[in-house]
């Protein structure tokens, strides 16, 4: 803390003092003048103006499905090789003695593809050789293009024996490629051709061909990712928790509040041309007090069913369904009465519920999401009773008690407050998490409401002066003391009645702070 710098620095131009005399003075140490508004957070997705006053946005995007999260490739090898059924002697120099097609299956499970385009990854090539003269091998996969142009790669692989082979390595990115998988007759799915052809060296010597000599090539698919996919995604459930913290809520500790009539919706899009299936299973609050409630509401439990999106690649427009939960559908209300700062939504998502109903269409492209996105839009209005943040702050202040030192302080406030929020101030000095002194503030700082409109900008507001003394024991215990919590208690609090009541928060609202700190020391040798 600031305040805690400049008695330092006091403190040390004291002990530099010969003079043996001792004293006591009285310093009135200026710490912050600062103020405090929500101006910074307007036109953002959590606060906005409307009719002078503020509303609440608190949407949140509680699960986004990409393509590859859909669909995916496992890292996969295939293999094509040779081996002679007898020994060909002779063989003269330039002979091609390979010239064949392999057709790989992918284990995909359920999902059925029939094209792909790839986003990022790589294929590793490796290629042996065991003949004692070079060979020219050329690797072509047939369904794997870009721009139009075959996936070929030429190696002449130096010579090699049946014990050890001569190996050739080479790492291709893959980015930007398209992949048929429809197989030789393009009816298929799931199917990666390769060919393979084997030429001896057009400048060696003739040699002979064993049928103990294996020549092959391994194509390694890695880290393949997708924005482009056409086929059958499959039906395998997508089931899970998504849980997410509200700002400021986990530092409330007590306390209630009554919000006016609001709504919350729930939208699931569906950017992926197939059928879906989604269900909210549950949608729950927990308080920073362990207090947890439920949300209830026809629409949570049973399943609900989303169309294909529709459109191409620049066209595509996702289908989305939107559950709207208000005072009259829900308990809402006191949902969000709870002030659950850690929500959490139990959900399932079922893409083709019903199979392979369009015929391996299934299409997505690099914009298709699934997602699950929260929206609650309310006039920033409440009533408070007894609403209590709480946060914790590092105290570090060093002191010999038979030096200068301080032996009393009073923290000095002076407030102008625009909000409509009464606010009392208790703090808590701990050693290690142990509290070991608790200072209540002597006066409440007053709401907005018990003030006066300032014609300058049209505002209401208070001034109020609070005064927190540090008693003689804590200010003995400084030196030991590594923590404070500051505890502010709210209240909307009616001036004629002393009963909370709903109050608004005016546009441009703002806390101005004035913070001294007044000491008292003795000053020694």
């Amino acid at each position: 803390m600031r305040w805690l710098s400049i008695l330092i620095i006091l403190l040390g131009l004291f002990s530099c003092k010969k003079d043996p005399t001792r004293w006591q003075t009285d310093w009135l140490v200026p710490v912050l003048n600062d103020t405090l508004s929500l101006a910074h957070l307007y036109n953002d997705s959590t606060l906005s103006i409307s009719n002078n006053q503020i509303d609440i946005n608190l949407s949140r995007t509680l699960l986004d499905l990409s393509l590859s999260d859909i669909v995916k490739i496992p890292d996969t090898a295939i293999t094509q090789q040779y081996q002679s059924n007898f020994t060909v002697n002779n063989v003269t120099p330039g002979f091609v003695f390979v010239n064949s097609v392999k057709v790989h299956e992918l284990e995909l499970g359920d999902i059925q593809l029939k094209k792909v385009r790839v986003q990022s990854g790589q294929i590793q090539l490796k290629v042996y050789n065991p003949l004692n003269t070079a060979v020219l091998y050329q690797i072509e996969l047939p369904g794997v293009s870009q721009n139009g142009q075959v996936f070929i790669q030429n190696y002449t692989v130096p010579p090699g024996t049946v014990q050890n082979p001569s190996v050739a390595t080479e790492n291709i990115n893959l980015s930007g490629y398209d992949i048929d998988l429809s197989g030789l007759q393009g009816l298929e799915y799931n199917q990666l051709q390769s060919k393979l052809t084997l030429k001896t060296d057009p400048n060696g010597q003739a040699v002979s061909i064993y049928n103990n000599q294996v020549f092959k090539f391994e194509a390694s698919f890695q880290n393949l990712r997708f924005d482009y996919a056409k086929g059958y995604f499959g039906s395998a459930l997508i089931a899970g928790q998504e849980q997410f913290t509200l700002p400021y809520l986990d530092k409330i500790t007590s306390g209630s509040i009554s919000l006016p009539d609001l709504s919350l919706d729930l939208q699931i899009e569906n950017g992926f041309k197939m059928a879906l299936r989604a269900q909210i299973e549950a949608l729950s609050a927990t308080n920073t007090q362990g207090q947890a409630i439920s949300l209830t509401a026809p629409s949570i439990g049973p399943s609900m069913y989303l169309a294909p999106a529709v459109g191409t690649w620049n066209t595509l427009q996702p289908s989305t369904l939107n559950l709207h939960f208000d005072q009259n559908n829900s308990n809402i209300k006191s949902y969000l009465e709870n002030l659950g700062a850690f929500q959490q939504v139990s959900y399932q998502l079922q893409p083709n519920p019903w199979g392979n109903t369009a015929a391996g269409h299934d299409e997505a492209f690099a914009h298709s999401h699934l997602r699950l996105k929260i929206a609650a839009q309310m006039p920033m209005a409440l009533s408070a009773d007894g609403l209590t943040l709480q946060d914790t702050f590092a105290l570090n202040l060093k002191q010999d008690l038979s030096k200068t030192h301080v032996t009393g302080a009073t923290v000095v406030l002076n407030a102008t407050n625009a909000f409509p929020l009464a606010c009392d101030l208790v703090l808590y000095f701990m050693k290690d998490g142990q509290i070991l002194h608790t200072v209540i503030a002597d006066a409440q700082l007053a709401s907005a409401v018990m003030g006066q409109i300032d014609p300058a900008d049209g505002l209401l507001k208070k001034k109020s002066k609070i005064q927190i003394v540090l008693p003689p024991a804590l200010v003995a215990d400084l030196q030991d003391l590594n923590e404070v919590a500051v505890a502010a208690t709210f209240a909307t609090t009616d001036p004629n009645t002393g009963l909370a009541i709903q109050q608004h928060i005016q546009a441009n609202a703002f806390l101005a702070l004035q913070l001294q700190l007044q000491l008292q020391t003795q000053i020694r040798p």
